[in-house]
């Protein structure tokens, strides 16, 4: 049912009573506003039914009537059974949408026309004309079907039902719907919830809201993306009037008895106060201030160096501001990123796809990494395929985006930012490295995003399209603002000819054009008044925020100093800082670890702004989707695959130039054969774990911030590439020590596992496992491609040196303790152990006794290595964490 309650005035919102098969909801309509139905979440109405289209239909006012039109969908509406375009409906009607045999249907309820008032008169003030009495309006007409030109009839005459609802807190879109909180209300995606959200985003049983007596308690149901109280994640809060409930792009506000449904997808302001970025003691953004309205597009110009891409990061979250504030549609961004983390895309100016992919792959695999669980593979698949047909892409859904066009490849990186539809897109050099027309296809497609309601803030060097922006903002050497405001304005302002006058002017005397800007008209009008509009905007007021028990993710930056600091009665600036630097340094693991009294006296709770992106998709779904993903690269990638398939037999190849027939066998007399033999398995499985994983995550480093930036488990990522790259490297020594000692004789007896061959091959794959290891370790940490060679040649050779088979290590006291940190001692000890090596050579090595007890002693050791290069290879990531 849609219960139409008669506007008071001509200039008030109408509010609609909803039912959509038996379910009450509730929306409201302003003049000029038109209601959206359909599957899509960005509709006002939202309606999860398998044969409505995402943008279904509408319900406006037209000429005075109520009017429900199609929108060109694929089944269309119905009226009494019959399929027409345009209904205008009236007490009673019944609309059913989508399949005319069990569709949803829409009931609209319109109350009775008052009597007709007699005329009245209104007093006019002195001198001013006589106002003529006005006619009450005629009664409904009867519901009818009309061709889309036929003009509507007249509305019938309500009267108001109810009073109007109170005025959407800061930052909420329209209101949507309402739900009463009676009871036990189920949210999610399912079609079972009591409060059904079409976003994929959303899990399928979300959300709880439980009233218990007087009390509501909000409950999360082991959510993917989580559920969000006032901004923080929570498993349970207690819900109070005002309260703000976030789920995906959906925003529920509970004003004591019922929640208020509204849907951010549409147009938002994005406002920065004073925002400064230092780095390593470096200030790269200096005071920066701006306000952009909704549905805008921004270009962010300037001359190299100025720190467009810092200052674009810090409003985008990515590495929040030393100072400064930024406002999400008047929300503290830095406060709520959690939650707002996904109506935020960023668009990088290196790829963020994996280039060997098809265009259509690449989004799949990026839409199993952001979307819930519980998100079947058909829903996933169907919003790659709309994104796609969005951008004009679904002509190059099946090439690989290294064989893209200039402009394909950026559309390819929107893309993948528009499957969560963000209301916020950012993009760095989206243009660079094109001709003029892609620039011009380019800066044309932002337009039309901008005017289709995002918002759009653009970062670039070209200057040929600046003129389709609402406002520019150009930066000064410094990181300072030289101005901000329309296009049209700003080569007047700069008293300049062309662009090249200006970026010369700003990089000869920057801080003068910054003065001049801040002391000019157009700072008031364009940065200094919405910023204090901004300001004065209503704000609810803050509700009480829940115990410390109920919720999971406590802020040190918000919280007061904890016990300890305030025992030492230290200053207030002082406390928050000792906690806050104990948080960068004190692992998560060891935290949540710690007893609670301890973690609250040190007041180590959740990181920076960063860290609050928690893991939008359960750990063992990321670290199947990128397992998968690396399967997928690496196959595509002929070259390397040729590498991987070729390298052990180049090695085996090379084995066999050590002279000798008795391989690893028990020789003759004295023989050198099978120890040099030994050297050459262990060396070179250490050459092919690390230089199969030394460039693999340096070399997308790019994808894996932008991927960590929404919430990607840094353990799913690293566990996915040592677990695929240590298949892959197990299997090459393995065909490596086969062909090695193909047509040689091997050990006669096995010490442990009963299989001599296999004895050898198990040390020598778990050296590889070891240095596969140890290459993540190092590509984590090295910033560029070129650092990673010389690490590679220096690493095997400290291994060969360090294997213990060149020379005697026992006798020198400190080597040999060295040589202890390297795989390759504890696998040519193993090996050394099953072949019985001591009887062979003149070395006395106790590493190597002929004994079972020998054997896995190394075995052991080589598990230990590789447990602690895990670890460090995790916290050499920490250095790719957004922000640092």
């Amino acid at each position: 049912m849609v219960r139409v309650e008669r506007e008071p005035g001509v200039d008030e919102p109408t509010v609609l009573e909803l039912e959509i098969d038996g379910r009450p909801a509730r929306a409201v309509l302003r003049p000029g506003e038109v209601l959206l139905v359909g599957r899509d979440p960005s509709c006002q109405l939202v309606v999860r039914d398998r044969s409505v289209s995402r943008r279904h239909a509408e319900i406006s006012r037209v000429g005075g009537a109520w009017v429900v039109r199609d929108l060109d969908s694929r089944n269309g509406i119905h009226l009494d059974g019959q399929r027409t375009e345009v209904i205008t409906v009236r007490n009673g009607s019944k609309v059913r949408i989508g399949s005319p045999h069990d569709g949803p249907v829409l009931r609209f309820a319109v109350p009775p026309a008052p009597p007709a008032a007699p005329p009245q008169t209104t007093a006019a003030p002195p001198g001013a004309p006589p106002v003529a009495a006005v006619p009450a309006p005629p009664a409904a007409a009867p519901p009818t079907a009309l061709p889309p030109s036929a003009p509507a009839p007249a509305p019938p005459a309500t009267a108001p039902t109810a009073p109007l609802p109170p005025p959407a807190p800061t930052g909420l879109r329209p209101e949507v719907a309402s739900f009463d909180a009676t009871g036990v209300i189920t949210i999610g995606r399912s079609a079972e919830c009591d409060v059904v959200l079409a976003d994929l985003l959303v899990s399928r049983r979300h959300a709880e809201v439980r009233q218990e007596g007087t009390v509501h308690q909000l409950v999360d149901l082991g959510s993917t993306n989580g559920t969000y109280h006032n901004g923080r994640r929570i498993n349970r809060a207690t819900l109070h009037p005002g309260d703000r409930v976030a789920i995906g792009h959906v925003e529920l506000v509970f004003d004591g008895q019922r929640l208020h449904e509204h849907v951010d997808t549409g147009p938002v302001s994005l406002s920065a106060e004073a925002i400064s970025v230092d780095i390593d003691k470096h200030r790269i953004v200096n005071d920066v201030s701006f306000s952009l309205p909704q549905g805008s597009l921004l270009g962010i110009v300037g001359p190299s160096g100025c720190g467009k891409s810092t200052m674009i990061r810090a409003v985008t979250g990515l590495r929040p501001a030393s100072t400064g504030r930024v406002r999400y549609d008047g929300r503290d961004l830095y406060a709520d990123y959690a939650e707002l983390r996904y109506r935020i895309g960023m668009v990088p100016q290196d790829d963020v796809l994996h280039r060997q992919l098809t265009v259509r792959r690449a989004l799949r695999f990026a839409a199993s990494l952001r979307f819930a669980d519980d998100v079947s593979r058909r829903e996933r698949f169907a919003r790659v395929e709309e994104v796609l047909a969005t951008l004009g892409l679904s002509g190059s859904a099946r090439q690989r985006i290294d064989r893209l066009s200039g402009g394909q490849r950026k559309r390819t990186s929107v893309a993948l930012e528009l499957l969560t539809e963000p209301s916020v897109l950012c993009l760095d050099e989206p243009t660079s490295g094109l001709d003029p027309a892609l620039d011009r296809d380019v800066m044309q497609e932002l337009r039309g995003m901008a005017d289709r309601g995002r918002t759009v803030l653009c970062i670039t060097h070209s200057v040929l399209h600046l003129d389709v922006c609402d406002q520019v903002l150009v930066m000064c050497p410094g990181g300072t603002i030289g101005y901000f405001g329309p296009p049209q304005d700003l080569l007047a302002f700069f008293e300049a000819e062309n662009y090249a006058d200006v970026f010369a002017k700003v990089t000869r005397e920057p801080q003068h054009w910054t003065r001049r800007y801040h002391e000019s008209e157009l700072y008031q009008r364009y940065v200094a008044e919405p910023l204090a509009a901004e300001r004065a905007r209503p704000r609810p007021e803050p509700a009480p925020e829940a115990p410390a028990a109920e919720s999971d993710h406590p802020d040190p930056a918000t919280a007061p100093a904890g016990p300890l600091a305030q025992a030492m009665q230290l200053p207030e600036q002082l406390a928050r800082a000792v906690p806050e630097q104990l948080a960068r340094v004190v692992p998560e693991q060891l935290v949540r670890a710690m007893p609670q009294p301890i973690a609250r006296a040190l007041n180590l709770g959740r990181r920076g702004v960063a860290n609050q992106a928690k893991d939008p998709v359960g750990p063992l779904r990321e670290f199947t989707t990128l397992s998968l993903r690396m399967f997928s690269v690496i196959a595509a990638d002929r070259g390397f695959l040729l590498f991987l398939l070729g390298l052990p037999m180049v090695l085996a190849l090379l084995s066999h130039a050590v002279p000798g027939e008795t391989g690893l066998g028990p020789p003759d007399g004295f023989s050198l054969e099978a120890q040099r033999l030994l050297v050459v398995l262990v060396v070179g499985a250490a050459f092919i774990g690390i230089s199969s994983s030394i460039r693999e995550i340096v070399n997308e480093s790019v994808i894996y911030q932008r991927e960590r930036a929404v919430g990607l488990s840094p353990g799913a990522y690293l566990g996915s590439k040592f677990v695929v790259l240590g298949i892959i490297n197990v299997v090459q020594v393995s065909i490596f020590v086969w062909l090695s000692l193909l047509g040689r004789g091997g050990p006669e007896v096995a010490l442990v596992l009963g299989s001599p061959l296999l004895e050898i091959i198990v040390p020598v794959a778990m050296v590889t496992t070891s240095c596969t290891m140890f290459g993540l370790c190092i590509s984590a940490l090295a910033r560029s491609m070129a650092q990673t060679t010389p690490v590679l040649v220096v690493a095997v050779m400290a291994m060969l040196v360090l294997s213990g088979g060149l020379f005697e290590l026992a006798g020198e006291p400190v080597l040999n303790q060295v040589s202890w940190l390297s795989p390759t001692r504890w696998g040519f000890a193993a090996g050394a152990s099953t072949v019985d090596l001591l009887s062979m050579v003149p070395i006395d090595d106790s590493l190597w006794a002929h004994s079972a007890g020998s054997w896995w002693r190394a075995i052991l050791l080589l598990a230990v290595q590789i447990g602690l290069l895990t670890a460090a290879a995790r916290l050499a990531m920490r250095r790719l964490e957004p922000g640092r």
